[in-house]
């Protein structure tokens, strides 16, 4: 029975002192709580890792620089020393090889083919292979081709129906009168200037072997009715082949004085 404040006795179980080992303090509630500062990290082992040696710093070239490849001396200054000399370069020599590897365009070999399938004799395959020997030498290009006035109409028709360019060889025109298409052909040739015969690339002179191809197709057979204009096909045939003769031997004998020229111009020779 333990006795209350106005005297009052209370049944239950007498208080008891705090045991010796606890402490009772008093916390302020509005004080802020500070986390304690974590151990020191340690090692799996339980130890501390060892503090890292600072590494000291080499020279600032050599700090800078990470290759350990040789310096290559610059060439600005020389390169700027040559700006106003009158020395002049050696030009590059010219590779025959190189020269000769250059791409075939297109339209080139369907066109050589359709030339070479007619069956018109020796001079027509030899006046072919002279214009395909031209063709590779000037690389298929010119500049402009051929006279677009007075060409017959066969081949107006015929061309303005390709696509994208592509010409159809298994889709020529029909030629009634091989005399009428060689009187148009010899008129549209008669205009021509020495420059013209010249014209390579696919508007140069592959078009009159192609008017030429039907021509003389149709003029081996002729008709009752339609005059015999073989005789002035084979003088085409032959004027021609005549003209590309003078043309491979022009460009051979300027390719031989590039090629000299390149030799006699070398660095060895330069004052």
């Amino acid at each position: 029975m333990t006795a209350g404040p106005n005297g009052a006795r209370f049944a239950g179980t007498p208080l008891q002192d705090p045991p010796a080992n606890v402490t009772l303090t008093t916390e302020d509630p509005n004080a802020a709580r500070t986390a304690p500062a974590p151990p020191p990290l340690q090692d799996i082992s339980g130890s501390t890792p060892p503090t890292p040696t600072p590494i000291p710093l080499r020279d600032a070239d050599v700090a800078i620089r990470k290759s350990s490849r040789a310096h290559v001396p610059t060439t600005r200054l020389d390169r700027q020393n040559e700006i106003g000399t009158n020395i002049v370069p050696p030009k590059l020599p010219v590779d025959e090889v190189s020269m000769s590897i250059i791409e075939e365009p297109a339209w080139f070999a369907p066109a050589y083919n359709h030339l070479k399938n007619n069956a018109l004799g020796p001079m027509w395959t030899d006046l072919v292979e002279k214009w395909a020997e031209y063709e590779r030498a000037k690389g298929w290009k010119s500049a402009k081709g051929l006279p677009a006035k007075g060409q017959p109409e066969e081949w107006q028709k015929w061309t303005s129906k390709a696509r994208w360019g592509v010409r159809d060889y298994n889709r020529i025109p029909e030629v009634g009168d091989a005399a009428d298409l060689g009187l148009a052909v010899i008129k549209w040739v008669s205009s021509f200037n020495s420059a013209d015969f010249s014209k390579a690339g696919l508007h140069g002179m592959v078009a009159l072997l192609t008017l030429m191809a039907w021509w003389g197709t149709v003029a081996l057979t002729p008709s009752s009715w339609n005059s015999d204009s073989r005789p002035q096909w084979q003088a085409l045939v032959q004027d021609l082949t005549n003209r590309f003769n003078i043309l491979l031997n022009e460009h051979s004998v300027l390719k031989r004085s590039w090629d000299n020229d390149n030799l006699n111009e070398g660095p060895e020779n330069k004052q």
